[in-house]
């Protein structure tokens, strides 16, 4: 219930302009409606006199009922609507005010300006300027610490009804009255604003019709004044009860006449509430103005403009508003009509560029979009059609698809997000300003596609799509052909059954020169044909020679496209911060390729005795991905580290952390603890990489940490400069085991 304001404590500020300097504005109505408004204060509701601030520009015919007696309540002054007069009361004479409500009344002609302002005319606009404050101006003005004693608390709500056009006249020069003094802000203060119609329209008098003396002319405070006098006599009845009781009466009329004046509304913090209603003029950045000047160029006259309007909403449900007595929208109306749609620019684009004549006009075009709108560059009908093959292609999770590409997770949703949202947000990265770049959104649907292939579903209408989209942005075909290419490769490596090449290196450190000499067996384990040996030397060797021997025999099988390939390493407790990623080998006919870009390199602890299975159960294929698998713990600090393990008994993962160059004891007390997973960032020269893996801990799952290790050894390009590529992976899976695991002795030369 709306809690009573004391009348004697209610002031108004009421405007009515009839009379302008340029007669050929000149209007009858706006006086009538005034003085209805403020007859209601004074006469229903007890305000003083007094409290009333009247400014007036009234012809001559509008003063005087016909017996000769005024329209205006005694005792109620009238002041020139001119625009310094109301402009300085505005800035000035409302700062000691003390009251509980300002009431603001405003009867007269109203425009769009060619910003796409709301402005309010006033009496000294000439024929040559037209003299106008503007609405968003004079709510910032209302809303000032200047409104109000003591700082603007002197007036906690302010009151606003403007009767008054918001059409665009063709030719209009505005010059524009400022009324916004630099001052904070009341954000608390309540502000309720109804307007008589909204973009676009003229607020109408009433239409073959008799208005009675005391009555409102206008349409819109007709309506007003018969919800606001409910007879309680209350200076401010619910005003939600009353915007909505106008907006049922203009419902009403719409359907009888069928008149075109729509009501809007716009609530600030009015009872704790902010809500818009009705189509509030939007003015256009300074990029559609931009691309506005360019379509002057495309659509040079007002035929080809309502075309293309008629077009742009035939594709889209868009409004193109046609300004009351402009005959036909501009470039600026269409541009911010189409900027105001999910896909309504792009849309307009690919119309119109399609009629661009020159190459440059089409570029210039296309570039102007882009600056206006860089989060959209698909059409209503791309838009539509994608989401439409999404569902048809029934990919189980779109946003695990794409999570599977490490470049796409920044940029998407959350998990419960539907297939639109996904669109939209990978639309919003944009188009890349390199030729041989893709947008991360046809990353997606390349791998969408090869993900509803891989679960028997069809995924040709999403490569189709793709091309489509591709060609009109001006994407490269052969770009496009390679991440198509590359995403069914990734998608057989993510949904085959892994082929694993298991090398187990020994070391032998008893050599007189100080350095470790090594030696190599390798098996191949394969899930239909089982395991063979595929490799071996006898005796031990440098550690060149052995990187040499391993590619040997590991390449013969990266070659072979139909084995999604996995190479582990079996390594002593004191090498397992070996370098065995980066073992060059020969990749699709280029050499010097680090084996872990190409394959999910992993390694595993050789002299394991402890029973791991419980813990990698914990954090098995059942389990969603997330932080919750992990312990991170200093590497230096042993008894914490003890600790953890021992209070989380199933914790099958552990991140060591920390700048200290000798991680070989954590590691060792976490193999002995049965730990399966561990992850930390090896040694580099004499320092330690001290990155946070967050990323990794809380979106990737335990069993899917190798290919996610390829991928992002993949992407860093030079290995020896991204501190990223030094990360290690010990991975062992307890299922998974050598066909002969017996320890060594130094020197021992290995069985053939």
């Amino acid at each position: 219930m709306t809690t009573p304001v004391d009348p004697a404590r209610t002031h108004a500020l009421v405007v009515a302009v009839e009379r302008y300097e340029d007669r050929d504005w000149n209007v009858t109505g706006p006086y009538a409606d005034a003085c209805a408004f403020v007859s209601w204060l004074v006469d229903a509701c007890g305000v003083p006199a007094e409290n009333v601030t009247f400014f007036a520009s009234a012809l001559a015919s509008s003063l005087h009922r016909t017996d000769g007696t005024a329209l205006l309540p005694a005792d109620v002054k009238i002041r020139e609507a001119d625009s310094g007069s109301v402009a300085r009361h505005v800035q000035e004479g409302m700062v000691t005010l003390d009251a509980e409500l300002l009431w603001v009344f405003w009867s007269g002609h109203g425009v769009v300006d060619i910003n796409g302002g709301h402005v309010l005319l006033l009496a000294d606009s000439s024929v040559v300027t037209k003299r106008a404050i503007g609405v968003d101006a004079l709510q910032l003005a209302l809303q000032a610490q200047r409104v109000g004693r003591d700082g603007g608390r002197g007036v906690p709500r302010v009151a606003v009804a403007v009767n008054a056009c918001q059409n665009q006249p063709a030719g209009l020069e505005v010059a524009m009255i400022d009324v916004v003094v630099t001052s904070t802000r009341v954000t608390q203060r309540g502000l309720f604003v109804m307007h008589a119609c909204s973009t676009g329209q003229k607020a109408r008098n009433i239409r073959g019709g008799v208005v009675h003396e005391g009555e409102a002319a206008g349409l819109f405070p007709r309506a007003l004044l018969r919800s606001l006098d409910d007879g309680s006599g209350s200076v401010l009845p619910d005003l939600h009860r009353v915007s909505d009781e106008v907006d049922r009466a203009f419902a009403q009329l719409r359907d009888d006449n069928p008149a075109s004046q729509r009501p809007s509304l716009l609530r600030r913090n009015w009872d704790g509430r902010t809500r818009t209603t009705g189509e509030f003029a939007l003015p256009p950045t300074e990029h559609e103005r931009d691309l506005a000047a360019l379509l002057d160029t495309v659509l040079p006259d007002s035929a080809a403009r309502a075309a293309c309007a008629e077009r742009l909403t035939a594709a889209l449900p868009v409004v193109v508003s046609v300004s009351d007595d402009a005959g036909a929208c501009s470039a600026e109306q269409l541009v911010t009509a189409a900027s105001r749609v999910a896909h309504g620019l792009p849309t307009l684009m690919a119309d119109l560029l399609a009629a661009a004549g020159p190459a440059d006009v089409g570029s210039s075009l296309r570039e102007a979009a882009r600056r206006a709108r860089p989060d959209e560059f698909l059409t209503h009908a791309e838009y539509t059609a994608l989401v439409a093959a999404l569902g048809a292609a029934e990919v189980r999770d779109v946003v695990a698809a794409a999570r599977c590409d490490r470049r796409l997770r920044p940029h998407l949703p959350d998990a419960s997000a539907d297939v639109g949202t996904v669109v939209r947000s990978l639309e919003a990265v944009g188009v890349p300003g390199e030729v041989d770049a893709l947008p991360a959104l046809l990353r997606f649907v390349c791998l969408a596609a090869a993900e509803a292939d891989a679960c028997g579903g069809d995924g040709s209408a999403l490569r189709e799509w793709n091309r489509e989209v591709a060609q009109r942005i001006g994407g490269t075909p052969a770009v496009l052909d390679a991440h198509t290419q590359a995403a069914v490769e990734d998608c057989v490596r993510r949904h085959a059954d892994k082929t694993w090449i298991m090398v187990q290196l020994e070391v032998d450190q008893s050599g007189t020169t100080g350095g470790a000499r090594y030696a190599f067996s390798a098996w191949i384990l394969d899930a239909v044909s089982g395991s063979s040996n595929v490799g071996g030397n006898r005796g031990f060797h440098s550690w060149r020679e052995i990187q040499h021997r391993v590619a040997l025999a590991v390449e013969p099988y990266l070659a072979v496209e139909r084995i999604n390939l996995g190479v582990e390493f079996f390594l002593p407790v004191g090498q397992l911060e070996l370098q065995v990623e980066r073992i060059p080998v020969q990749y699709k006919g280029v050499d010097n390729v680090p084996l872990g870009t190409v394959a999910p390199v992993v390694v595993r602890y050789a002299q394991r005795r402890t029973d791991w299975a419980a813990r990698w159960d914990a954090c098995g294929p059942e389990t969603a991905a997330g932080d919750h698998h992990w312990l991170r713990n200093d590497a230096l600090d042993l008894p914490l580290l003890r600790t953890a393990l021992e209070e989380r008994h199933l914790a099958g993962c552990v991140e060591l952390t920390g700048p200290h160059t000798e991680f070989a004891p954590a590691l060792a007390y976490c193999a002995q603890a049965g730990v399966p997973v561990m992850a930390w960032h090896r040694r580099l020269g004499e320092h330690r990489a001290v990155h946070d893996l967050t990323q990794l801990r809380h979106v990737v799952h335990p069993r899917d940490l190798p290919e996610e290790m390829r991928q992002l050894r993949a992407g860093c390009g030079d290995l020896t400069r991204n501190a990223g590529t030094g990360l290690v992976l010990l991975w062992d899976d307890p299922r998974r085991l050598l066909p002969r695991m017996r320890p060594r002795s130094p020197g021992r030369t290995p069985r053939p």
